[in-house]
């Protein structure tokens, strides 16, 4: 079949990352993927993962959605201008590929797939990969709507007013690439970015931001320094302001960062992944780090329970309690032989619940019953 996915743009964040694994998956069961977007804009990380989604056979259609990120009444109305000049272009586009499936990942273009399917009778999808997107005229409601945790699910029935039948939870799910290195592969990785070999290494992958919460770990290290412990950050974006918060929390000889790329040998190095975000969906990147068999702590917030079975595959803290992350840090690296167990369950739990497969076989099911 032919499949539609609409997105706004495609930064290297979540939602982007889980649209490009479902297409290649996609794809490598017979189908055409096609995303329709304004792309990845110029950051490079965007622009690497982009690349590499049109050499694994993605389809990519640019359309001239804005970029906007400051927010005030100028932006908004050469925003709603962008929109109105998209549906053309969009339209068009659609007309042109007729696709099987619409399925709009970003709530705001699904007025483009409303409108296709006032004149096609075509019914849409929508996936929801965070709360609180607010309620608008470009905002519609689609035939289904696909929910990536269980606080979405009820979220989407009480705010959006979506039937029970309607919304589907579809966890987000990884492929199991866990691999297996060479003995000395840890050794020559922390030696090559001077990460001492003593240590219990935490680390974090994904954008450096306010929102991701890494001053929340970078805190809770200031209160740690008694202890053998490194940290290693994986990311883009507020670099500068990263490097200030090491320096006022004296943590310097503590922490080391990599831009980002394939994080693949870093979780491989890692011991354990935080993730101290303050908003998230259901996100990805602690169900990579599982099928390496590396234990995550995570703040409580959506999908955290889903992931985290508390004190068995990770630990879970309150959203910005630095000083209860702390705790967790120190109880891990007062029993580091746990972190075998908590490997093993992390995976185990992965590969059981968190499967992209899996993922895949259920959004098929859903894809039936709009055609």
């Amino acid at each position: 079949m032919k499949i539609v996915f609409l997105a706004r743009y495609l930064p290297a964040e979540g939602s982007t990352t889980h649209m490009y694994s479902a297409a290649k998956n996609l794809i490598e069961r017979g189908h055409k993927v096609y995303i329709l977007s304004r792309g990845p804009g110029d950051d490079s990380s965007a622009v690497n993962l982009y690349e590499k989604a049109e050499r694994d056979g993605v389809q990519f259609v640019k359309l001239p959605f804005p970029l906007f990120k400051k927010i005030n009444l100028f932006s908004r109305s050469q925003q709603l201008a962008s929109y109105i000049f998209a549906t053309p272009v969009t339209l068009f586009h659609l007309f042109k590929i007729k696709p099987d499936v619409v399925h709009a990942h970003y709530p705001v273009t699904t007025y483009l797939a409303a409108m296709y399917k006032k004149l096609t009778g075509k019914k849409f999808i929508v996936t929801h990969h965070i709360t609180e997107i607010p309620r608008h005229l470009l905002n519609r409601k689609a035939d289904y709507v696909i929910a990536i945790s269980r606080e979405l699910e009820k979220h989407l029935i009480t705010s959006y007013k979506y039937d029970k039948d309607q919304v589907k939870l579809i966890f987000n799910g990884v492929r199991d690439h866990h691999i297996t290195l060479e003995n000395n592969a840890n050794f020559s990785l922390r030696e090559s970015y001077g990460i001492p070999q003593d240590t219990v290494l935490f680390g974090f992958v994904g954008t450096i931001s306010h929102r991701k919460g890494v001053d929340i770990i970078i805190k809770a290290f200031s209160h740690c320094k008694h202890l053998k412990i490194h940290f290693v950050a994986l990311g883009n974006g507020e670099i500068d302001w990263l490097h200030q918060l090491i320096k006022d929390n004296h943590v310097c000889d503590m922490v080391t960062l990599i831009p980002f790329r394939d994080p693949t040998d870093i979780y491989h190095m890692m011991d354990v992944l935080i993730l101290p975000s303050r908003q998230e969906g259901f996100p990805l990147v602690p169900l990579e780090a599982m099928m390496m068999k590396k234990p995550v702590v995570r703040s409580n917030i959506q999908g955290a329970t889903d992931q985290i079975l508390e004190g068995i595959n990770g630990y879970l803290f309150e959203s910005e309690d630095h000083l209860q992350l702390a705790q967790i840090i120190e109880k891990i690296v007062l029993d580091p032989k746990s972190l075998i167990d908590l490997g093993e369950n992390a995976y185990k739990h992965a590969v059981n619940n968190f499967s992209e497969n899996t993922m895949i076989d259920n959004m098929l099911v859903l894809y039936d019953k709009t055609i």
